[in-house]
This record gives structure tokens, sequence and C-alpha cells, in this order.
């Protein structure tokens, strides 16, 4: 018997790309063992007439050859970078050719065994290993690359699109060095015009000498509007970038090899592009003359890519100005310090001196000291107008914008009706990564399932904390959902535990003083007395300028949604 024969069989608790993988060389060993029991047929029969035997014979090595060729390409296969669903083809095919192999050896048909390998379906368990692995693997590489790059998967992503934008749109430019270095002296502030020559100032506020700078160059790229210019007191004038300069400017450092290396090449290539057959002589150098303006999809796409410090600098000075004494936290967001003021007079009679409290600390205990308070016997009835504690409003970020703007249109418009697009947490216990690893560990699939669907998952909120209602979103405080029931929502202080197949097993009481868990939305506008004026929503807010525009979608009906929302955020 050949050694091949002898292969391992396939673990069914590997990983699935290790089981194919094992799989499709069990089945070239089999394929192979077959071909070599073929020939020693051949080599010690006995008979005069061997055709028989050398057809099978010559059968069976074609195919002994197709079960190794489809292993060793599964066994490159993670190098070349291809899915899963190819690996599994690959098996099928060797599993395919070794049945072949040995039914032309007129063998025992082992290698049928292993289809059953490639169609079972893996257990919960296997599945969950597999997932938990899977995650595994796509943090490592999220790490290296964050580690390599300085910036999350969606700045590496644009990043990668603003050089696909640079690579087209760099040539249509038809500049020179030249001009991206006239470009680049304005962006440090320091080029003037002054006496129909441009120059570069020594220092700031110091409009007079300094090296000269490409007069024509300078002209052209302000009649093409790729600068600005400020008109000083003594008439000189200060060139800045414009919005769509500071674009081009930064789409040919991405680019340099679409600039030109002359100007002679740069205007041949701005007159076969500008000329037209009708035109004139000089109506068409005149036109190659003359700069085209950037275009405009790369404008309208291209983003400056966002690295990870600046990103934390950026959300730790939003939480400390936005910080509020009944406040939240922000996902990912550490809780700001406050900023250092004079010290209060100490409070003997309130605080003790061993254990200093902050003014966040003292806010929180405040805080849950009205969630929590046990009910007196003589209490009054409860007035929700009068008891709801008022909690600032979350601002998303651009980066938590385009997570909401992702998300499936139904989901979208499920988030907007229960307040879950811009939900406020309270604060919390379990640190973010405890609470990712029990949703990946602990919860059941049919917990995950739609979590997963939401922008900030659906369970994982109380009611209390949820954000603003769709009207308020979309700047129709007079629709206010809560001014509308004329008070806010009160659940009913209960819940439900779930078993591991999603039956309800048992009614669980939350809190055993009945206090109900309150939301009241959060936009700061009236809910009782007379309604407000409406606000047109396109006058809501002021057009962002281009670097900061959000990026066009591309999904059929968002757009609508967007635009009978208003302003969302």
């Amino acid at each position: 018997m050949n050694e091949t024969q002898g292969a391992p069989a396939p673990d069914a608790s590997a990983p699935e790309p290790q089981q194919l993988l094992q799989v499709a060389r069990a089945a070239a060993g089999l394929a192979v063992a077959a071909a070599d029991h073929a020939t020693d047929a051949v080599c010690h029969t006995r008979s005069g007439s061997t055709v028989r035997l050398e057809e099978a014979m010559h059968a069976a090595h074609a195919q002994a050859l197709e079960a190794e060729k489809y292993a060793s390409w599964a066994a490159g296969w993670q190098a070349e970078g291809t899915g899963e669903y190819v690996l599994r083809r690959y098996a099928t095919r060797a599993v395919d050719a070794a049945v072949r192999a040995q039914a032309a050896a007129g063998v025992e048909a082992t290698a049928a065994a292993l289809r059953g390998q490639l169609d079972r379906e893996p257990t919960a368990q296997e599945h969950a290993e597999r997932e938990s692995q899977r995650r595994r693997e796509e943090a490592r590489q999220e790490a290296e690359e964050r580690a390599e790059t300085g910036m999350d998967e969606a700045n590496r992503h644009q990043a990668r699109m603003n050089a696909y934008y640079a690579e087209s749109a760099v040539p249509e430019l038809g500049w020179t060095a030249g001009h991206m270095r006239v470009l680049e002296t304005a962006a440090t502030g320091l080029l003037y015009w002054r006496d129909k020559q441009a120059r570069q100032a020594t220092q700031h506020g110091q409009w007079e000498g300094g090296r000269k700078i490409s007069a024509d160059r300078t002209r052209a790229l302000y009649g093409a509007r790729f600068l600005l210019a400020t008109r000083q007191a003594d008439r000189t004038l200060v060139l800045t970038p414009s919005p769509m300069g500071q674009v081009a400017l930064e789409l040919a450092r991405l680019h340099p090899e679409g600039l030109y290396t002359t100007d002679q090449d740069a205007y041949q290539a701005r007159y076969a592009r500008a000329a037209k057959r009708h035109q004139r002589s000089d109506d068409k150098k005149a036109a190659a003359r003359r700069l085209p303006p950037l275009d405009s999809t790369a404008l309208r796409l291209y983003r400056r890519p966002v690295t990870l410090a600046e990103q934390e600098l950026r959300a730790q000075r939003d939480a400390a100005e936005q910080w509020e004494d009944e406040g939240g936290y922000c996902p990912g967001v550490q809780t700001p310090r406050p900023a250092a003021e004079a010290a209060p007079k100490p409070n003997t009679a309130r605080v003790r001196p061993s254990v200093p409290a902050s003014p966040a600390a003292s806010s929180g205990r405040e805080l849950l000291r009205r969630l929590f308070a046990p009910r007196r016997a003589a209490r009054p009835t409860r007035d929700p107008l009068r008891t709801v504690i008022r909690r600032p409003r979350r601002t998303l970020t651009p980066e938590e914008r385009r997570t909401v703007q992702d998300v499936p249109l139904l989901n979208f418009q499920g988030a907007l009706i229960i307040g879950l697009v811009d939900p406020v947490p309270n604060a919390s216990p379990m640190p973010e990564a405890e609470g990712a690893w029990v949703r990946e560990h602990a919860w059941a699939a049919h917990f995950s399932t739609v979590d997963s669907k939401y922008p900030w998952g659906f369970y994982r909120w109380a009611t209390c904390e949820r954000g603003v209602c769709w009207n308020c979103l979309a700047n129709r405080c007079d629709l206010c959902v809560h001014r509308q029931k004329g008070g806010p929502n009160v659940d009913d202080n209960s819940d439900w535990v779930y078993g591991p197949t999603g039956q309800v097993v048992a009614r669980l009481i939350l809190r055993a003083d009945d206090a109900p868990c309150v939301w009241w939305c959060r936009c700061p506008c009236a809910k009782n007395g007379p309604a407000p004026d409406r606000k047109p929503a396109a006058a809501a807010r002021a057009e962002p300028p281009p670097e900061q525009a959000p990026p066009a979608k591309t999904t059929r009906g968002r757009a609508d949604v967007n635009a009978s929302q208003g302003a969302l955020f």
C-alpha cells in the first residue's frame, strides 16, 4: 500500500479552511494510491492480454494527476488572496477526481466518504469557534494595519480612494512641478503679489522683498481660481489656496507622476484637451494657456484622511467642550477631567476630608440618587413632565455619521423611530471591551443578529439612554414626539429572560421599587406650552465647505430619505 493512502483523516474540529485543505490532501493521497494499485495490477498480471488493465492504469493516473493539481492549488490558496469558496471548489474537484481514480482502478471507493466532510454542516460550537477565530484574525490584521498606517479602516479606504482619484485628476490639470511649488508656497501663507511680481515673504506680515516666484504660473493659478487674494492696507495681495486649490495640491502630492516635466509638455497636453476643431488657431492657443479647473468628481469625493492620533485629540476636545454634569460618555472616549479652576472652598459638612469628590463623581451620585431613590409611603402621583431628568444631547462625529448612513434603509428608519440614531449611554461599571466580549461569547445568536443591524446596537440600550426623536432631528420641534404625546415614554419596568434558542423563559423585574425608565427627547426644545414656529430644514444649517461635505451615497432611496428627514444631525 502506498504511504499516501495512510494520510490522516480531516479533523472536523479544525477551522473550515484548514479542514478543506486536509480534505484536498487526503483526496490526492487516495487518488495516487489507486493509480499505484492499477500499475501493480498491470505489472503482476499473468494473462497474455493487458489492454484492459493498461486502460484502467492510464485512466487512474490521469485522475490522480487531476487530484494532485487541485490539491496543490488548494495549498497555495491563501497566498493568492482568493475567497474561501475557491478553496471549497478545489477540495470538491480533488475529491471527485479521487472517486473517479478509484473507480477506474477497481478498488473500494473510500474517497466518497470525504464528500461528507464537505457537505457536513458545522455544529453550533464549531461555528462559534470559527467565528471567534475569524474575528481574532480580523482584529490582528486591523491592529497591524493601524500600527503601520496610523489610521483606522475607514480612513485607510479613503486614502486609497484619494490615490485613485489623483491618478485620473492630476494629468487633466496640465500642471508642472512648478505649479505645485507655487501652491505649496501659498499654503504657507507667505505668497504675495506686488508690482506685477509674485514673491515669497521672509516672514508673515512683512510684504516686501523675498524670493521671486514664477509670475506666469501664479497668474494662471489665480485665473483658474486655485488661489484666493486678500488685499492688504498697502494694496499688496496675499495669495492663499482656495478650497479647490487645497484639494488639487493634495492630489498632486499623492500622484506626482501625473505632473508634466516641462511647461511645453503641459501646454501641449492642455492644447490637445481644450482645442476644438471649429475654433480658430488663436482661440485654441488661448484655451491651452488657461489652466482647467479640478475635476468635479475628485473635488466632491476627496477627503483628507484623519489619523488615530488626530481622532483622539478631536474626541478629547469635543468631550471636554460638551461635557455636562448630568451627561453620559461617548463610546470609546474617556471621561475628560474638568479644567483646572480656582479651588472651591472645602465643605466639611458634606464632604469627608479623606475622600475628595470630583464634580463628575458628585453629579453621578446625585443622578443615581434621583434615579434609584426608594418611594415614600405618602408620595404624590408621579408627573412625568416634572420629574424627567434632562440630559444633554449627543453630537455625532463625522465618522459616526458615516456609520449611521451605512445602515440599511429599513433599520435606519427603525433607529429613527425608537431614538437609537444618537443614543447617550449612562455610566457603566463594565468597560466597552468587556461588553464586546460578552456580546461575542455569551449572547445567543438571535441577539447578535438583531443587534448588528442597528448602527449602535439594539439590546444594549435602556429607555432612558435614547437620543433625539425623528421630528427634532429633522428640525421639526413643533412636531416633537413627546410634545404630541403630552409626556415622555415610560417603560413598564420589566424585561424578559430568554433561553438558548430564543424562547421566553421568565419575566424579569428590573427594579424592586418599580422606578420607571423614561425616554425624554434630548432636544432642548420645550415639550409643553405653545408650539414653536416651523423651521425649514434647508435653513437649519449652512452648507459645509467642499473638504467637509459628506460623501455622495450611491444607495438608491437614501438621498430621498435624507431629504425628507431634513438635517438629521
